[in-house]
């Protein structure tokens, strides 16, 4: 008899457990669609506008690693299926990140937050081959890619962004205008702040160590060169001949950065009459602050350099 209930007890037991996976096979999948959206992006700017605007419906991933410039990284294959499985991957579009034209990226997910202003593309005249850091050498040719540097591009940007995520979450889409709202007027005070002092700089000449504030120039009108000097080497001779060669047709003050220089460098500057400032680009994670805080940091420097070498004049 207790056998027989044993059984009839297992019997019942795996019904029981047969029916339930009935059911459950019935039951549709888990959709994504109540969950946070997973973006993908190629460089910090983005993942920054991308955040301020998405908040808490937004899970934001740069895997480019902290110390190298996203626009020259390429990812392995197994960074590049996790950008594939992304809900949204997006771009900064302009050449940057010349892998995403490579890669098989699922078009239907990818955001080109610059397509709004790809006829105002600043493109480059002369390429140059050099090295860079942990990337070996590089080019800077085809098209200028630091658009962010242009406060009203940073934000055809970021309402691109805004309308994929509203897209995406149409039932955030009151979030997402807030989010967009709230990041254009911070845009608009750091342009301003620009504005200022592009019109009290003038006409004054200035110098880029390096070919990449194209989009800053244009939009305050700065009367720039752009030269071929990186912050972490010591530029050999030729480089210092070249420099002297330029200073009496262009007699600039100071010279942009987007790192701190040598402290070698700085010095030799100096006699020659030329001040450093920092002006970072930030295309990837800052160690401290945030990209609006940067862009703020960088409007204070060049405040500060402008005072004191109009300062020196007077003197």
């Amino acid at each position: 008899m207790r056998q027989a209930l044993t059984r009839a007890a297992l019997v019942a037991w795996l019904t029981l457990l047969a029916c339930s996976q009935q059911a459950d096979e019935k039951l549709p999948p888990v959709s994504k669609q109540g969950g946070p959206l997973s973006v993908y992006v190629v460089n910090y700017p983005l993942q920054y506008f991308a955040e301020r605007i998405g908040g808490e419906h937004v899970e934001v991933v740069l895997p480019a690693p902290v110390d190298i410039d996203p626009a020259y990284w390429s990812p392995g294959p197994e960074t590049v299926a996790i950008y594939q499985d992304a809900d949204l991957i997006l771009l900064n579009g302009a050449g940057y990140a010349g892998w995403t034209q490579r890669a098989s990226l699922p078009r239907a997910k990818l955001v080109d937050t610059s397509a709004s202003f790809s006829d105002r593309s600043i493109a480059l005249q002369d390429a140059v081959t050099h090295g860079h850091g942990p990337q070996g050498d590089h080019s800077h040719q085809g098209t200028a890619f630091t658009t962010w540097l242009d406060p009203t591009l940073a934000s055809e940007q970021a309402q691109a962004i805004a309308g994929a995520f509203a897209g995406a979450r149409p039932q955030h889409a009151a979030v997402f205008r807030a989010g967009l709202a709230a990041l254009e007027t911070d845009l608009r005070v750091l342009d301003a702040r620009l504005a200022k002092f592009a019109r009290s700089l003038g006409d004054a000449p200035i110098l880029f160590s390096h070919p990449v504030y194209q989009y800053l120039e244009r939009r305050y009108g700065l009367n720039g060169r752009s030269l071929n000097w990186e912050p972490d080497e010591l530029p050999d001779e030729a480089m210092w001949w070249e420099l002297r060669k330029l200073l009496p047709t262009h007699p600039a003050r100071f010279m942009l950065w987007e790192a701190e220089p040598l402290a070698a460098t700085r010095p030799r500057l100096r006699v020659l009459g030329v001040r450093s400032v920092v002006y970072a680009p930030c295309g990837n994670t800052p160690a401290e602050g945030d990209w609006l805080e940067v862009m703020l940091q960088n409007a204070s420097r060049l405040e500060s350099i402008l005072k004191a070498t109009e300062r020196k004049s007077r003197s």
